[in-house]
């Protein structure tokens, strides 16, 4: 295939492809590598698995151990299956790599975020051996991996950046951004800033629009799935035009055609431009990492999940999520500012 060749200067003959947004980003992988399929490669999912707080209220992503019908594979990857599913708390769910799992009738290969980006990247390399994988595209729905960090509108830096600074150290390794600003959050406009500036380094190495085959694939999976960023593609390769107004209508979109195309960028160079991704590499543990976002005043999707849990209101409406997210972020600031000003006397 033409595509993969001005990717990686070759024809990689298997390929993982794996989300490494939020949980949701499984659906927009697995439709691109179910597409690749279709080409003789040979291609595998991947995925982190953490689930919006509407689904799993208890705060970050779900620990092995939460999780049932699984295979094992190492300390840090397991194996989902469309029969799989996961009780936390007092909760029993299938997460979306199960869902996706079930509408694909793939394995999902799905890696841990607790170990930090360190056991996040020697899981990779576990799938890389066990599968013989000689090629691996991140794909990131919305194109937060792109933030530089004190973005107004930025609600997810972690996963994100956690996922450019693992899959950094792989060779033959592309980094794809699909549906620009479809989740909400930053707005294509400054994504575009953001490509350009990469461009300007080389780092950008194609753009590719929706296929029919891809949005079929899109449909099915969604069928089964939840993603809303996901489904924005879909809704603009279908005609959608306009505001769509997702996330408890916390988040809005203008959707456009222009979210039909994904960009391919050198991961590197990416990672050359991101002080996020460079904050939480080599670290040993979730925590670890978030504690490193928030030294620079991030304030992260898991900081706003905790402040949900410790809050226990009974209806998350957007005012109350808007007013827990903006204390949250008031709080992290003026501890901050108190340090350095303590530091400085």
């Amino acid at each position: 295939m033409t595509g993969l060749i001005d990717l990686f200067g070759k024809l990689p003959n298997r390929v993982l492809v794996v989300g490494i947004g939020g949980g949701g980003d499984v659906v927009s992988a697995a439709a691109y590598a179910l597409w690749l399929r279709r080409y003789g490669v040979e291609t595998y999912i991947g995925s982190i698995a953490w689930e919006r707080f509407v689904i799993d209220p208890i705060p970050g992503p779900i620990p092995f151990e939460c999780f049932h019908n699984v295979e094992r594979l190492s300390d840090h990857v397991v194996v989902v299956y469309g029969d799989s599913f996961v009780i936390r708390g007092s909760r029993r769910f299938k997460p979306q790599v199960a869902l996706v799992a079930e509408a694909t009738g793939e394995p999902i290969y799905v890696f841990d975020l607790w170990s930090g980006v360190n056991g996040y990247r020697d899981g990779v390399r576990e799938v890389i051996n066990a599968l013989g994988i000689d090629a691996i595209i991140a794909i990131d729905v919305g194109g937060d991996v792109l933030a530089k960090g004190g973005e107004d509108n930025l609600w997810s830096p972690l996963a994100d950046s956690m996922g450019l600074a693992c899959f950094n150290s792989f060779r033959d390794t592309v980094l794809a951004v699909h549906g620009l600003g479809g989740d909400g959050e930053l707005s294509p406009d400054y994504l575009l800033s953001r490509i350009s500036l990469i461009a300007g380094d080389g780092g950008l190495l194609g753009a590719k629009g929706l296929t029919s085959y891809e949005a079929d694939l899109l449909d099915k999976i969604l069928s089964r799935a939840h993603s809303e960023a996901s489904r924005v593609p879909l809704l603009a390769y279908r005609g959608y035009y306009g505001e769509y107004v997702m996330r408890l209508g916390t988040r809005k979109v203008h959707v456009s055609p222009l979210q039909t195309i994904t960009f391919y960028l050198d991961i590197h160079i990416a990672y050359k431009h991101s002080p996020l991704a460079q904050q939480v590499d080599n670290t040993g543990s979730f925590d670890e990492a978030n504690i490193r976002l928030n030294d620079i005043g991030v304030y992260t999707e898991y900081d706003l999940e905790k402040d949900l849990y410790k809050a226990s209101v009974e209806r998350l409406d957007p005012e109350t999520i808007e007013r827990i997210r903006s204390k949250g972020r008031t709080r992290l600031l003026d501890r901050i500012n108190k340090h350095h000003i303590s530091s400085s006397i």
